[in-house]
């Protein structure tokens, strides 16, 4: 199975709540919708505004013109870019639905966007991953870094 891969568009956008809405199934057993209805229009604007700007990108993968994947890359804004120039990448929401996994859909999604962080002059790319995708990443050379994190209730 060879799918079609192809940069989404505003007109995607919707679509591309539909896989992030299954993703979010998936990995949390909760429904986005019922937590929180207005998240599609504001993932919509995140991504209309920016792939608009030129600091964002959402790559989609199509079997015989239904949506089977997605990953999405966008610019970081912090002191790193703003001080010193050194731009990152943050690589999110690299999903395939699970009837197409284990095709190397997800990696080529993810290939995707690291090949557009560097288009965009990215020196490093970030991400946060479920167990599942951590051999993706790790095959790809990502690996753990010193950042920390704490969440506040």
């Amino acid at each position: 199975m060879r799918p079609d891969y192809r940069a989404a568009t505003e007109r995607d956008l919707a679509a591309a709540c539909d896989l992030r809405a299954a993703m979010t199934r998936e990995l949390s057993d909760s429904d986005p919708d019922q937590d929180d209805p207005q998240w599609r229009a504001r993932f919509a604007e995140f991504y209309a505004s920016r792939i608009n700007a030129g600091t964002a990108a959402l790559f989609l993968a199509e079997d015989g013109g239904d949506l089977i994947g997605m990953g999405a890359v966008y610019k970081l804004v912090n002191h790193r870019s703003e001080i010193f120039r050194q731009h990152a990448a943050y690589v999110t929401s690299v999903y395939v639905d699970p009837r197409y996994r284990r095709n190397g859909i997800a990696t080529e999604l993810a290939r995707m966007s690291v090949e557009w962080a560097k288009a965009h002059g990215c020196v490093v790319v970030r991400l946060r991953t479920s167990s599942m995708g951590r051999p993706v990443y790790e095959r790809m050379g990502f690996s753990p870094s010193s950042e920390m994190e704490l969440e506040i209730e």
